[in-house]
């Protein structure tokens, strides 16, 4: 099973608004696009991408992984001590490893 690193980097936020005006004003970052409810903005080669969190969660980072078949790496995972937090779809779900990192694994056209 292969992960491919898709090169993004998500961050749920609480003040949304605040949150992605802080990141371009302050910390430079540069404005890419806006789709529904997530914007994605650059910082040299990494992209982010900033999400609204449902009211009154905290904020969380976790990198997200393309693989060939998302039910063939959610067995290997399992099998490893992850568990799924969140199914977006047959083809994209949020996991959480045994040490405490949370990552998005999805499948050539989840979206």
């Amino acid at each position: 099973m292969k992960f491919e690193y898709s090169p993004y980097i998500a961050v749920q936020v609480k003040n949304y608004d605040k949150a992605v005006d802080f990141y371009q004003r302050v910390l430079g970052m540069e404005f890419v696009e806006k789709e529904g409810n997530d914007t994605y903005l650059q910082s040299g080669p990494i992209n982010f991408c900033i999400e609204n969190a449902p009211q009154g969660a905290h904020s969380v980072v976790f990198f997200e992984y393309k693989v060939f078949n998302v039910n063939e790496a959610r067995k290997l995972l399992e099998r490893e001590g992850c568990i799924v937090t969140e199914i977006y779809n047959e083809k994209s779900m949020m996991f959480i490893d045994p040490y405490g990192m949370r990552f998005h694994v999805w499948e050539e056209g989840a979206f």
